[in-house]
C-alpha cells in the first residue's frame, strides 16, 4: 500500500538511486511514511543518546561530549523541521481531520503546542552551544561557567522531553491505525 506522495515522486531517482521508498508506508505499522517514522523513532531515542552526551562530560571527555551535542542538535533540527513541514505545509487540516478521530480544535491546539516546543527545544539548544563556544573561548568551560551550563543543560533536557513525548502523541494521534 503506497501514500498518496508516492504517485508525485514515480520513478524519482537521486543521484541514480530510486527514493520513493521514502514515501511508502512505514515500518512501524501506521498510516505515515517511511522518513516520518525514521524520524519519530530518532526523537524517542534522544533522550537516551543526550543522557549518552551528558555522561560523556561527567567523565572529563569534553571533545566527545561537544561533537556529539552538535551532532544531536543538526540532526535534531533537520527531523523537527522535517516533521514539522510535513504536518503544518504538506498536510492540510481537513487531512489530518480525515486522518483522526480529534476534533479540529483538538488537533490546532496539538499542533500548535508541538510547534512552540519545538521552536523553544531548538532555539535553547542554539543558545547553549553558542555560549559553550564563547565560554571555552574565554577559558571558562569547563571551569568558572561549568554550573551554568549544567542548569542549562537540566532544563534543556526537560524541554526536550516535552518535546518528545508532545511530537510522539501527535503522530500517534494522526498516524495510527
Amino acid at each position: 500500500m503506497l501514500c498518496s506522495y508516492t504517485l508525485m515522486f514515480q520513478g524519482y531517482y537521486f543521484k541514480g538511486v530510486r527514493v520513493e521508498y521514502l514515501f511508502d508506508i512505514g515500518f512501524l505499522g501506521t498510516r505515515a511514511p517511511y522518513y516520518m517514522d525514521g524520524i519519530v523513532v530518532y526523537l524517542l531515542s534522544l533522550p537516551f543518546l543526550m543522557s549518552f552526551s551528558i555522561l560523556l562530560a561527567s567523565n572529563r571527555k569534553y571533545g566527545l561530549h561537544r561533537f556529539t551535542q552538535t551532532i544531536l542538535f543538526l540532526l535534531t533540527l533537520s527531523g523537527l523541521v522535517v516533521f514539522n513541514y510535513r504536518l503544518h505545509i504538506i498536510e492540510d487540516i481537513d487531512t489530518l481531520m480525515m486522518l483522526t478521530s480529534m476534533g479540529e480544535g483538538q488537533i490546532s491546539v496539538l499542533l500548535i503546542v508541538e510547534m512552540f516546543l519545538s521552536m523553544l527545544l531548538l532555539l535553547m539548544w542554539l543558545s547553549i552551544l553558542l555560549f559553550a563556544i564563547a565560554d571555552r573561548r574565554r577559558r571558562g568551560l569547563p571551569g568558572l561557567y561549568s554550573l551554568s551550563h549544567r542548569k542549562s543543560g537540566k532544563r534543556l533536557f526537560v524541554i526536550m522531553l516535552l518535546t518528545v513525548l508532545s511530537s510522539a502523541y501527535l503522530y500517534w494521534m494522526l498516524y495510527s491505525v
